[in-house]
């Protein structure tokens, strides 16, 4: 089945601004969805359910595809340098709504207000991975979990370093992977990141702490720990039995 969602004579996603080229369309995605995030931000948001992710992916992307906030018609699979060139197994199209609404449900089902920090985030890294890997839109499903995430952690008194998200998005998006292979998930490498990125205290930010330094233990040596010739997930294929 040809994908609907690209342009016939490229390979490339059809796009409001009509560019054909792949890499021009990333930067301007990109910045365009950055852009997004921090409106969305200022604005708040609380709605956890299917129809939040919706607006959330609308709010992101709607400048860029007619397609944003509605759920992808097609099956897909991406090939995951992790898993040796396999797909991390993706809900079909016809079950997207149904996987959405039994992934929620499991998240709304546990006592977030009771738990301590540390069990907070050990939470969030089974429950997430479960939303994220019905991949519900075409494209851009990291980092409408990655905003939803944000404003469910600020919504039980924690907050999100977003910095520090936004400089990992490799190792976010590898450790989603990572944790979304069922019976064989790995949760350690996203509850890496969320013990350094959920904290109990506002996260300041300024110039000089989001430049590079050489002394250890600085926010700036915490943003380059999850680069990819840091640390990354261990290809699972690798894995001894």
């Amino acid at each position: 089945m040809s994908d609907p969602y690209l342009y016939e004579d490229v390979p490339v996603l059809k796009n409001k601004l009509d560019i054909r080229d792949g890499k021009t369309l990333d930067l301007v995605e990109a910045e365009q969805s950055r852009s997004n995030m921090m409106l969305l931000y200022e604005q708040g948001f609380d709605n956890f359910t299917p129809s939040g992710l919706c607006e959330i992916h609308r709010f992101l992307f709607g400048d860029i595809y007619d397609w944003a906030g509605k759920y992808r018609i097609i099956n897909i699979e991406k090939r995951e340098k992790l898993l040796a060139g396999r797909s991390v197994w993706y809900s079909s199209d016809e079950y997207i709504p149904r996987d959405l609404d039994t992934a929620f449900q499991s998240i709304q089902a546990q006592p977030w207000e009771q738990f301590s920090r540390k069990e907070f985030v050990s939470a969030l890294t089974r429950y997430f991975p479960k939303l994220w890997q019905v991949h519900p839109f075409r494209e851009g499903n990291t980092r409408t979990i990655v905003m939803l995430l944000t404003f469910f952690v600020e919504h039980y008194g924690f907050y999100m370093d977003q910095e520090l998200l936004a400089a990992s998005a490799g190792y976010v998006r590898d450790s989603f992977v990572m944790a979304s292979l069922d019976q064989f998930s790995e949760y350690e490498y996203l509850e890496r990141i969320l013990l350094d990125a959920v904290c109990a205290e506002p996260v300041l930010y300024d110039a000089a702490s989001l430049e590079a330094s050489s002394e250890p233990g600085t926010p700036s040596e915490k943003y380059k720990k999850y680069q990819k010739d840091k640390y990354v997930p261990q290809p699972h294929y690798k894995r001894e039995n």
